[in-house]
């Protein structure tokens, strides 16, 4: 099977195709989540080279074990942990720490204006985007990156358990936390901040809980 007959697979069948040796799908998979995983691993560290080698060996490890490997219900959220897995081991090791909580995470709030926006719309988002981060930043390292799955990554509240390997009702009282600092930011006097949530990736599904 060619490259080209696998662009239009669904994820499940990339992998069903790339477990059983399809060298066509391995590559598809590797081209369609690089930069999903990159984007995810470069939240713990700055060091893109470290983050770039373990996504090389992860893909290496996938094809080397692939006959060991069972299907999943999503394909990103295995990747995303199986990647995490691998960034904290390292991150751990390297600065002598024994809880993933220490571990850096940066969930980030990249606003892409648009385009035709008024100069007034566009002040607008970009206050609304400093204080959407100012609250980021004040959450802990695991709220941010429960943040980073739910609203970037579309992770529900099993996979993102299975993802930082914590259990359910952890992921629900953090994220809920998290959603009561962004309900109080939506309750101050801002201009329609849920206008401006919708042009922000990764956060515009925010706007519908700020409405709440």
């Amino acid at each position: 099977m060619s490259y080209n007959d696998c662009q239009s697979f669904t994820d499940e069948k990339i992998w069903e195709l790339f477990l059983t040796g399809d060298t066509a799908a391995f590559e598809q998979l590797m081209k369609r989540y690089y930069q999903t995983l990159y984007n995810y691993g470069s939240r713990f560290t700055k060091d893109h080279e470290l983050v770039k080698d373990h996504i090389q060996e992860l893909f290496l490890t996938l094809w080397k074990n692939r006959a060991g490997i069972q299907s999943t219900l999503s394909v990103k959220h295995y990747l995303l942990k199986s990647l995490r897995r691998r960034i904290c081991r390292t991150l751990q090791h390297a600065k002598h720490i024994f809880s993933i909580d220490e571990n850096h995470f940066d969930a980030g709030f990249n606003m892409v204006l648009p385009v035709d926006a008024n100069l007034v719309l566009q002040e607008k988002l970009t206050e609304v985007s400093f204080k959407v981060r100012s609250v980021l930043e004040k959450l802990s390292k695991r709220q941010q990156e429960i943040i980073y799955l739910r609203f970037y990554m579309d992770a529900d509240i099993r996979q993102i358990a299975e993802i930082m390997d914590i259990s359910h009702q952890s992921v629900y009282n953090l994220l809920h936390e998290s959603m009561k600092r962004f309900k109080n930011l939506s309750n101050a006097d801002y201009f329609s901040i849920s206008l401006c949530l919708a042009f922000l990736p990764g956060l515009a599904l925010l706007q519908e809980i700020l409405k709440k």
